[in-house]
């Protein structure tokens, strides 16, 4: 498995606030929680009953993956293989919006999936609004890891 938060740990101190898209079943709260203040959200109520009784501790939101549409700001927002079925123009389209609800020197961390997006694609829709951190391919899986500009 990634160990994601190591990569996340370089560039992120602890304890800082993170919005996780599509949070599921929760399969990353509980690494997260360990190290950061975590939001969890998914975009339909319905989804987000099994997170409010399963991690009483995290506060869960309601959450369009696309608009990220919240007046809360955080130092980061995470993903994992959340944005994969997104089109590339609403990847672009996210990305500007989580601009939009993070801190200054905020960044952002998605991993995708390598048979559903190309890595370079994905890339590009960073656009002006972040510069690179890192980048890598890794198994089955890709992730980017970007600040906020």
């Amino acid at each position: 498995m990634f160990d994601f938060i190591s990569k996340l740990r370089e560039e992120l101190p602890k304890f800082k606030n993170i919005l996780e898209l599509g949070s599921e079943k929760g399969e990353n709260l509980e690494l997260l929680n360990g190290y950061y203040e975590i939001v969890a959200s998914e975009d339909e109520k319905t989804k987000t009953r099994y997170l409010k009784d399963e991690f009483i501790d995290i506060r869960v939101i309601v959450i369009d993956k696309i608009k990220i549409d919240t007046h809360k700001r955080f130092d980061c927002v995470f993903s994992d293989k959340t944005l994969d079925d997104c089109s590339l123009e609403q990847i672009k389209e996210s990305f500007a919006n989580q601009k939009n609800i993070l801190d200054e020197n905020g960044i952002i961390f998605h991993i995708f999936d390598n048979e559903k997006k190309n890595k370079d694609e994905v890339l590009s829709c960073l656009g002006e609004n972040y510069k690179l951190l890192q980048s890598e391919k890794v198994e089955e899986i890709f992730y980017i890891l970007a600040k906020s500009l």
